[in-house]
């Protein structure tokens, strides 16, 4: 007895799978080749995998839960709009109430991508959308996706291996494992499980450097459009070069994501301008968002404030090549690249400068010897004396040493290769007197005597 009530029991575990197409749309979507070109020229496929959307995040959903104008068969396409901010027909798990999209409506009116389209959503005007509409919609970043991401599948079964054991033991069924089974561990595993999916929504367009330039935006005082900035252009590349950037490109679970910044709190949709007060990348906020949990803690402790101005979007980061018209004043004066070539433009003005004089004043002396530098090189490195003290000894020579007559040098020269007494002109002229005086003397001397003898 015992036996048979388990077996009953066990049967009724494995019960027929919920039925997820009440309204019987698959009776004609389901078909494969319904193929059509609309009216933009572009191919259109109305066929709808049914394990596909089984196993998708809608895929409890009834078809008329979203596209609630189509009440008739056959149906026209306008009447499949879809208004993502309505609420819906199925109760949300943990709480046992409907689940609704108002919420997420709600932040998004308070973010910066406000205009993006929610309701009037349909498979014709997607193309209108991208090519008229600057906001993302819900669908622009949405899509009706796998419980589990194919590129998470190996990584989902390495995590939970036991899912077709475990649990599989009691509940079996396509629509139970790809739907709620599908659902709650998707739960368990969270949006944190690859912060590069989250990423990639946020790249998708503000990585496109064409689409960011062509956005406009509101002055919050004075309600006039202007142009974006290059620091808005190249948000993307330059968070990439930030260590969160790297990290999270390298598969670590340490790198913080964009909306681990930009909309810590909620539903992630409630991202606003870093000049609103309340948003979570204003300065006087920093400490908190830098801080929350598995980050930086000690950014909400006093004297840390310096860390939580560390800029994630600095331009410096980024060569000027790849700015959008670099030699605009306004984008020189926000460049740090330009700032700081500053001096290097100034050592190449004094080298130009320098290099025209000595072309003009001293490009034909023999020895050039460097203004700067050059005492030491001679005085060091050949033992020579600097250029003030050769001067200096010069100047004291002449001083000491009194320049002599041509005619003195040359007869110094005679005397010293004849080698005869140094006796001066002027001597020698008086001797030569003297000896003419003495004979004289001596000649009047004798007359006078000859005289007296005659007598």
């Amino acid at each position: 007895m015992f036996t048979l009530f388990f077996v009953q029991g066990h049967e009724q575990v494995y019960a027929n799978s919920r039925y997820s197409d009440p309204d019987g749309c698959l009776s004609c979507h389901a078909y494969k080749g319904l193929d059509y070109i609309d009216e933009f020229g572009v191919m259109r496929s109305a066929t709808i995998d049914s394990s596909h959307y089984a196993s998708s995040l809608h895929g409890s959903v009834p078809c008329k839960d979203c596209h609630r104008e189509v009440v008739d068969y056959p149906h026209e396409v306008e009447n499949t709009e879809a208004d993502c901010s309505e609420s819906c027909h199925i109760e949300e798990p943990s709480k046992g109430v409907k689940y609704s999209h108002d919420v997420i409506h709600e932040e998004m009116v308070k973010s910066v991508h406000e205009g993006g389209w929610y309701k009037g959503l349909t498979g014709g005007n997607r193309l209108e959308e991208i090519e008229t509409e600057q906001d993302p919609s819900c669908r622009r970043c949405h899509s009706n996706t796998l419980y589990i991401a194919e590129t998470q599948l190996e990584q989902f079964k390495a995590d939970f291996d036991h899912a077709e054991t475990e649990c599989g033991n009691c509940h079996q069924g396509q629509a139970w494992m790809g739907q709620f089974g599908g659902h709650i561990l998707r739960r368990l595993v969270g949006r944190r499980w690859n912060n590069q999916e989250n990423n990639d929504m946020c790249i998708a367009c503000h990585g496109d450097l064409d689409k960011m330039r062509d956005v406009e935006q509101e002055d919050p005082e004075t309600l006039e459009k202007h142009s974006p900035s290059d620091r808005f252009v190249h948000s993307a590349d330059s968070y990439a070069k930030t260590l969160h950037g790297r990290l999270i490109v390298d598969g670590s679970a340490y790198g913080a994501s964009c909306i681990d910044c930009h909309s810590p709190e909620g539903w992630k949709h409630e991202i606003r301008a870093f000049t609103d007060p309340q948003s979570a990348s204003h300065p006087d906020n920093l400490p908190k968002t830098c801080g929350q949990s598995d980050c930086h803690g000690y950014a909400k402790k006093p004297g840390n404030e310096g860390f939580t101005l560390t800029d994630m979007h600095d331009m410096s980061l980024l060569s000027l090549t790849r700015m959008h018209k670099p030699f605009q004043a306004e984008a020189l004066f926000e460049s740090k690249w330009f700032w700081s070539s500053w001096p290097l433009l100034l050592a190449g003005l004094v080298f130009a400068i320098s290099s025209a004089i000595w072309w003009i004043g001293f490009r034909h002396v023999k020895k050039i010897i460097p203004i700067v530098g050059g005492d030491r090189f001679e005085r060091v490195m050949i033992g020579r004396k600097s250029k003030a003290k050769r001067k200096t000894a010069a100047k004291g020579a002449a001083v000491k040493k009194a320049p002599k007559p041509r005619a003195e040098v040359t007869e110094k020269a005679v005397i010293a290769e004849t080698g005869a007494t140094q006796v001066s002109g002027d001597t020698k002229q008086k001797e030569k007197s003297e000896a003419s005086g003495e004979s004289n003397a001596k000649q009047l001397k004798t007359n006078i005597n000859q005289e007296d003898n005659g007598v």
